[in-house]
């Protein structure tokens, strides 16, 4: 008896592994799962995993709880990073003077989700300077401060460097997820929220 459940035992663990190996051998496909971005992206970790969102995005702030529940489980081996997505256009840009904004003032923890919160579950009106520096002062910076710094030199360079970032992915729409600067996917391609993870962790082994 003692045999047959070793050997029950064991069948079961090689079956679990085949199917893990074989998702991340067969899995996936170039142009179904996953595409190669446009042109790689030079980052200072082999292994990163960039998220491209944008505030005013209500699939960008759907997919928020699972980026972080994945990145509580994520290697810390493993780069992450939420890019804000700078397409040729103002309201990107200036939702993206937002991200840096609060990143640079050391506030984006805290501000991030709750910003996410106010424009989404709350419907609030957040979309002009004033009534934005107004909520991010809540977090312990003065208005002044948060204006200043919108329009800093400094949110200009992060703003060019968001822009190539999203040119060089190649994406058209958010969210997005660029793996080891070499892949992207989303939640349509990878076909799910669930998957989506599975994809990104196959895909940054590479």
């Amino acid at each position: 008896m003692k045999l047959f459940l070793s050997v029950l035992f064991l069948s079961w663990v090689s079956i679990m592994s085949f199917s893990a190996q074989a998702f991340e051998a067969v899995g996936i496909q170039k142009g179904t799962e996953y595409q190669k971005v446009d042109a790689k992206i030079n980052l200072p970790n082999q292994k990163s995993v960039m998220v491209l969102f944008g505030y005013h995005c209500p699939h960008c702030y759907s997919l928020e709880p699972s980026i972080h529940a994945w990145e509580q489980t994520k290697s810390s081996l493993i780069h992450f990073e939420q890019v804000p997505a700078v397409f040729n256009n103002p309201n990107w840009i200036f939702m993206a003077r937002v991200f840096y904004t609060a990143k640079l003032l050391g506030i984006l923890e805290e501000s991030h989700i709750q910003y996410f919160h106010a424009l989404h579950r709350d419907k609030k009106s957040l979309y002009d300077l004033g009534s934005i520096a107004k909520f991010h002062s809540q977090f312990g910076v003065t208005e002044k401060e948060f204006k200043d710094t919108f329009n800093s030199f400094m949110v200009e360079k992060k703003i060019g460097q968001a822009m190539k970032i999203t040119q060089a992915s190649g994406i058209d729409a958010v969210p997005a997820i660029v793996v080891n600067g070499k892949y992207r996917t989303d939640v349509p391609m990878a076909g799910g929220k669930d998957d989506l993870w599975k994809v990104v962790d196959t895909l940054v082994k590479r």
